[in-house]
Parts: C-alpha cells; structure tokens; sequence
C-alpha cells in the first residue's frame, strides 16, 4: 500500500495529481506529447503505471487537469472584474487585459501545444473543456448585459467577435507589436464592439 503523503487522503490526492501534472508538462515540453507515454509519466514521478491509472486513465485526463489548474485561476480572476467597481466600459478593459495576460504566458502556450499533439480528443474530454469557456465568457456576457447588450443573441454576437480580437491580439504579441499599442488598439476595438 503507498504511503499518504498528505494530512488527509484529499491532500495526498491533489498533491499527487499535482507532481503528475508537473511531470507531464516537463516530458512533453521535451519529447511532444505522443512520444510520451503513461509508462513515462508515472517513472517521472515515482509511481508504478498501475498507480497511474488509478488518477488518470489517459494522457488526454492528465491535459484535463492541467486545464483546470490553468483555467479555474482565470475564471475566478474574470469573476472578480466582473463582481469589481467601474463603468462597464472600465470592467471591460480590465476583463481584456486579464485575458491577454492569459493567453500570452508560456505555460499557456504549452497548454495549447500540448492539447493538439492528443487530437482527438475523447468526447468527455472536449466537454469538459467547453464547459469551462462557458464559464469563461459568462463573465464576459455579464459585462455586456450590464453596458446594455439586453438580447441574448446581441451579447452572444458581441462576446465572439471580442474573443477574436483577443486571439488576434494574442497572435500578435509574440511577432514584435509593442504591449502597450497591442492593449490599447485590442481596448478601442473591443469597446467599440460592445457599444461602450
């Protein structure tokens, strides 16, 4: 039987998950993803593959988590602009700059990586993805609805042309486009799809 390493079973558990998720991320920034095996992962961090399984049945569950722990820090960060003070046009360039700053650290871009050398991806996988954008960019209608996008297929219309500007922004950044005039052109437009 292995040894608890936490206080409880609950922080043995995500302390676990945690060194798995770490050794994942190291193995395939080293080898890309489908030269990395569950074998691998599990001799990186001292357990046996059967072990393994017992926290993540697939390399695919493994990005899962990593997502999460990437994601829930950023959903909450987008909740509190949204629950913070200002005008909606305030909220809105603060919500921005929280997601640019996301989108253009490099363990996101690991993340990215990472997710499309394990295409396809199982269904349950997906979803659970596409759940947490959901929760994502309810932060984001919130603003809308409070700058007067009343219509649910307005705020809909409004919050995916505002995330392709942020890809868009996103993609620039790395090729030399200053910060500053990257964020203020990405905050003008934004605006200006918002109505604000």
């Amino acid at each position: 039987m292995p040894r608890i390493t936490g206080a409880t079973i609950a922080e043995h558990v995500a302390a676990q998950e945690a060194a798995v998720v770490d050794a994942a991320k190291r193995l395939f920034a080293e080898r890309g993803v489908a030269a990395v095996s569950l074998g691998d992962i599990a001799a990186e961090v001292g357990l046996g593959r059967t072990s393994l399984y017992r926290y993540f049945p697939t390399k695919a569950h493994i990005l899962q988590r990593w997502f999460d722990l990437e994601m829930l820090p950023l959903v909450e960060a987008s909740r509190a602009v949204v629950e913070g003070h200002g005008t909606p046009a305030h909220r809105l360039t603060a919500w921005i700059d929280v997601q640019l700053d996301f989108l253009t650290e490099e363990s996101h871009a690991m993340l990215t990586e990472a997710s499309a050398g394990l295409e396809p991806l199982p269904d349950e996988v997906r979803e659970h993805f596409a759940q947490r954008h959901r929760e994502l960019y309810g932060t984001l209608t919130e603003i809308l609805r409070s700058g007067g996008a009343r219509r649910a297929d307005v705020q809909r219309a409004r919050a995916q042309l505002i995330a392709g500007l942020l890809r868009s922004a996103a993609q620039l950044a790395p090729g030399g486009v200053p910060q500053a005039t990257l964020r203020r052109e990405l905050h003008r437009s934004a605006l200006a799809v918002a109505g604000l």
